[in-house]
This record gives C-alpha cells, sequence and structure tokens, in this order.
C-alpha cells in the first residue's frame, strides 16, 4: 500500500469515528439486552457480556430522543425479586458518565431470575420513570 492509500483509510476511520459519537452511536462492544419506552423517550439497557448477571455487574443505561443521546439529569435505580412471602433486593448505584445520555449502572443483584428494576430521572427534560422486568443470569 501506498502512504496516499493509508492516509485515506485512516481519515475514513476517523470520520466515521466521528460520525458514530457526534450521533450518539453506543460505544462499541455493547450490546443491547432491551429497549424501553416511557414518552418521547427511549431508554437503552446496554451490556458487555450480552446479559446481565448476578453479583457485582457493570452495564451502560442511555436516553435517547429521536435516535439521539439526551442528558436527563439525575438517574436513580432499583431493583427487587419477588418471591413466595417475602421480596429480595438489589442494588443498583448510577452515575453519569463523560457523555450526556449515557449512564453507568453498577449492580448487586445476588440471585438469577426475573428482576423487577425501577429507572427514576428527573433534570432539565423533567421527572419520569419506567418499571420493567429484565432477565439475570
Amino acid at each position: 500500500m501506498t502512504r496516499r492509500s493509508v492516509a485515506t483509510i485512516r481519515v475514513l476511520a476517523l470520520l466515521i469515528c466521528a460520525v458514530q459519537l457526534g450521533c450518539g452511536g453506543s460505544p462499541a462492544g455493547l450490546v443491547e439486552l432491551q429497549r424501553l419506552k416511557s414518552g418521547g423517550l427511549d431508554i437503552v439497557l446496554l451490556s458487555p457480556r450480552g446479559a446481565l448477571h448476578h453479583g457485582k455487574d457493570t452495564f451502560t443505561i442511555e436516553f435517547r430522543s429521536d435516535g439521539n443521546l439526551v442528558d436527563v439529569g439525575s438517574v436513580r435505580a432499583t431493583a427487587s425479586m419477588p418471591m413466595p412471602g417475602n421480596a429480595m433486593f438489589g442494588s443498583i448505584d448510577v452515575e453519569k458518565t463523560g457523555v450526556a445520555g449515557r449512564y453507568t449502572a453498577n449492580g448487586q443483584l445476588d440471585m438469577a431470575g426475573t428482576w423487577r428494576m425501577t429507572l427514576q430521572w428527573d433534570g432539565a427534560l423533567g421527572k419520569g420513570s419506567v418499571t420493567f422486568s429484565g432477565a439475570v443470569q
């Protein structure tokens, strides 16, 4: 390959990366687990391992409007597993990342099965919440 070809390939690769980041594309290596709707927002759960896992696990939550990432302010999450006679509770700590609309969630879900999770947000776009069931391996 000539130097010109190598330079052209590098420029194209940089442009593709810039377009993906500028359009709010999900980070490479993350698999979409679930997409939820709340009003005009899409809430997307992503994981590098293709599933949520019991014990300590980290996953990504994105908030999108018309396909673009949007900052929803502070986000809180709760998790419980309904069981006969008593519920098991997990913990999920949600933090903003350096990308508006993308949040990192650190969960502690002590058992595999179906968990009921609630996400609540409060910011410039207003308050909102969504409750859903998610499989944990």
